[in-house]
């Protein structure tokens, strides 16, 4: 094989790799990025690659649709300046070609310890409208019901009412434990239903979970309204603040849940690689804007979705809930480890 040859089996070789690697079929020409989304904290920078496919091209012109949130230069480079989300595109200069990135940058909450009853999060103040620092020894039935005592999930796991307790050193205590005397495992729960619901605004608990694999704990937002199965999630969707399934892998979850709990029933959520199950205390939140929700762990964005696959966000009331449950898709706990608890220093929501 002559020089000529290889260098172009070679070539030929080197489009082929960046065509797969970026997703491009064999047949499609112009332009192409090494990304189509991204996900940046303020100050942090990112380099997009582009390649180009059977077109001539002397120059190519990069641009930002929104110059405040996110900055590109022409070589590609992207900053993430403040919250907000930018599409990035990248054209061959005197063509019809270009390629986009949608980048979105994530800003920690911020808190005013010295002032609770108001919260700042993307340019916008919210006043408190619920608060619970569970003081005392007593739950508060003005503010709390403790869920029914009913089996939940596909296991034999029921809610009971001895499984929520205030310890009074200012938390909620919600347990799971075995009850060997019949056979079953039984864990806690207690919900707003009847007593306090809201759309929209932001939603903050602070707590430890479960410290034991086998079963998870869970910040949860409900209504009946979710059990239509009509217009998607917009007229009712469960939304999971946090769901604690994964010790082992020490993940979070993030979940949306609409169109009931049948057959028509559809889920999305997004699992983050942080680890939580280390007895501490953690701060999980929602903000619940009405055209996207953005989810917080510690204070930091861990999924910002506009929901468009439950066909837009809800906008219907929803009480709360905590929680601890099993279910096949974690297993069974070794009652060997157990009791466990979760610990719940306050729950605020925002408005």
């Amino acid at each position: 094989m002559n020089i000529k040859k290889i260098f172009a089996v070679i070539a030929a070789a080197v489009i082929f790799a960046a065509s797969a690697a970026l997703g491009i079929s064999a047949a499609k020409k112009g332009i192409f990025l090494s990304k189509s989304a991204a996900v940046l904290s303020e100050g942090e920078t990112l380099t997009l690659k582009y390649y180009i496919k059977d077109v001539k091209a002397d120059t190519v012109v990069w641009s930002s649709n929104n110059q405040k949130a996110v900055s590109v230069s022409q070589s590609g480079k992207v900053t993430a300046r403040s919250a907000g989300r930018a599409v990035i595109t990248v054209k061959i200069k005197g063509t019809s070609y270009k390629a986009r990135c949608t980048v979105t940058v994530k800003t920690p909450v911020s808190y005013n310890l010295k002032d609770k009853s108001k919260i700042t999060l993307e340019g916008k103040t919210y006043d408190l409208t619920f608060e619970d620092e569970f003081s005392g020894t007593e739950l508060d039935t003005a503010k709390w019901n403790r869920c029914p005592q009913w089996k939940r999930q596909d296991l034999n796991n029921y809610w009971d009412d001895s499984m929520t307790w205030l310890d009074g050193k200012g938390n909620l205590i919600v347990g799971m434990t075995y009850d060997s005397k019949n056979d079953r495992y039984l864990s806690g729960g207690v919900e707003t239903k009847g007593l306090f619901e809201q759309a929209y605004g932001y939603f903050e608990i602070r707590c430890t979970v479960n410290t034991v694999p086998g079963y998870w704990t869970a910040f949860w937002l409900m209504g009946d309204c979710v059990m239509d199965e009509t217009q998607g999630g917009v007229n009712g969707t469960e939304i999971d603040i946090m769901e604690t399934p994964y010790y082992s892998r020490k993940q979070v979850q993030n979940t949306l849940n609409w169109d009931g709990y049948g057959a028509a029933h559809k889920a999305e959520g997004k699992v983050s690689d942080i680890n939580i199950y280390d007895g501490e205390y953690h701060i999980f939140s929602l903000l619940w804007k009405e055209d996207e929700y953005v989810f917080y762990v510690d204070g930091t964005e861990t999924w910002r979705t506009k929901a468009e696959k439950a066909q837009g966000i809800c906008r219907e009331p929803l009480y709360m809930i905590i929680s601890s449950e099993m279910g096949s898709w974690t297993g069974k706990p070794d009652p060997k480890n157990l009791p466990d608890q979760m610990k719940v220093d306050y729950v605020r929501v925002y408005a």
